[in-house]
């Protein structure tokens, strides 16, 4: 019986982008997440007692700005190896756009897989051969699978790839291939790279995204970490998830059905948070926060989203100093304001909320809307309409999100405005 981690998508030193710019975002938790997970990498092949570490791909985060990050990680593979524990590893696309590895030797217990073909390593006193290939561009289009060897008789094989398969929301394709193209090879373990969600993407033979090991951004929300292989009489016995995170990235839904005023709404905002931070095990969390659901006040809290935001997050502030940011509020609640009696009045005022809410959705159907973006894109830093930040201004959805909310503001405040007069 032997052990392994698998793990991927390190991307050492990358930094959370973007978040710093934001009042009372965790700065501290922040700077060094990345470093810190792969140190709980570290610590858990050590404390598991595990034969050996893979790492498939985008170890680094593209050039580094200087030589810290190597000899950080050589100062962590030089722990490996008074463990003897040795890693095996293939660069990926990030990898690739990196110079300055070239010019630092890799520590003793580290092997790299070639870019020119595919290798194969074996380990005689556990009965196994590793088969796998780096990424020698960024870019790579073709096939990487369809060179791999059919598995060694008698051996427990195990493929090492940096891939999208045949592809995966959110992520660049690279090096195509068919779960099938894997199926073939006769492995008993394929130990994939490149998509950063967990996936099990079978369990006959197994093959599996491990993820990143720290998200980043809110897109990358949840547990994040590698597995833990058990192999037993040359099969697999176990795959294990092992939490690698240190800021954990949650999206929070607050049912807000039948809430009858503000106190109601914090009550159950204060529960909702409180469940996802019990949840995080101890971690910082950042946190988006949408509510949902059918509530008399969704007129008010869609009227004055700003206002409702700031009381959101003072909420937060209140439950939490240290270790609790809200990163965002979606306000996404349906009025049970009877709006139907309104819009059937046949008064200017019911003329206008119908005219609001029949308004198109689409940017181009929105005469001079192109415009309005043009010029937003103009005033603000780029970082903050990036592909990760809020406004996202190349992304229809997002465009279609503030059209959307535009509409429910606009709507709230006359209603609001209505029941006062």
């Amino acid at each position: 019986m032997f052990r392994f981690i698998h793990a991927a998508d390190v991307h050492l030193d990358s930094p959370l982008r973007g978040l710093s710019r934001y009042e009372s975002a965790p700065v501290e938790s922040i700077r060094d997440a990345c470093r810190r997970a792969f140190e709980n990498l570290v610590d858990a092949a050590i404390d598991e007692k595990v034969s050996f570490v893979l790492l498939a791909g985008d170890l680094y985060d593209g050039d580094w700005k200087d030589y810290n990050t190597g000899i950080f990680f050589n100062r962590l593979m030089g722990r490996l190896q008074r463990h003897d524990i040795a890693v095996f590893a293939v660069a990926g696309n990030h990898d690739a756009a990196n110079r300055m590895t070239r010019a630092l030797e890799s520590p003793a217990n580290v092997t790299f897989f070639s870019s020119r073909k595919v290798e194969k390593i074996r380990l005689n006193e556990l009965s196994v051969a590793i088969h796998g290939r780096s990424f020698g561009t960024q870019h790579v289009d073709k096939n990487l699978a369809a060179g791999f060897p059919a598995a060694e008789h008698g051996m427990f094989n195990i493929g090492l790839l940096h891939t999208s398969l045949d592809g995966r929301e959110g992520h660049a394709v690279y090096a195509p291939c068919s779960a099938d193209d894997l199926r073939s090879r006769g492995y008993q373990y394929w130990a994939l790279g490149h998509v950063h969600r967990q996936e099990f993407v079978s369990k006959d033979p197994w093959i599996v995204f491990p993820g990143c090991i720290q998200g980043r951004h809110i897109n990358e929300s949840g547990a994040r970490g590698c597995v833990l292989v058990t192999v037993e009489e040359g099969n697999v016995s176990a795959v294990e998830p092992l939490a690698l995170d240190v800021l954990r990235w949650v999206r929070c839904s607050v049912d807000l059905t039948g809430a009858a005023d503000m106190r109601d709404v914090l009550d159950r905002t204060r529960r909702s948070i409180e469940n996802e931070r019990a949840a995080a095990g101890g971690r910082p969390v950042a946190m988006r926060i949408r509510f949902e659901g059918a509530t008399m006040i969704a007129d008010e809290l869609s009227a004055f989203p700003q206002r409702f935001e700031q009381q959101v997050k003072a909420l937060g502030a209140e439950i939490s100093v240290d270790d609790l940011w809200i990163e965002r509020v979606e306000n996404k609640t349906l009025g049970k304001h009877d709006l139907k009696a309104v819009l059937a009045d046949d008064s200017a005022f019911g003329k206008l909320l119908e005219d609001i809410l029949a308004a198109s959705s689409n940017p181009d159907e929105i005469r001079g809307f192109k415009q309005v973006i043009s010029d937003l894109r103009r005033k603000i830093p780029p970082e903050l309409h990036s592909d990760n930040a809020v406004l996202h201004l190349d992304d229809r959805q997002t465009i279609e999100r503030l059209i959307e909310e535009a509409k429910h503001m606009l709507t709230g405040r006359l209603l609001t405005v209505g029941e006062e007069r």
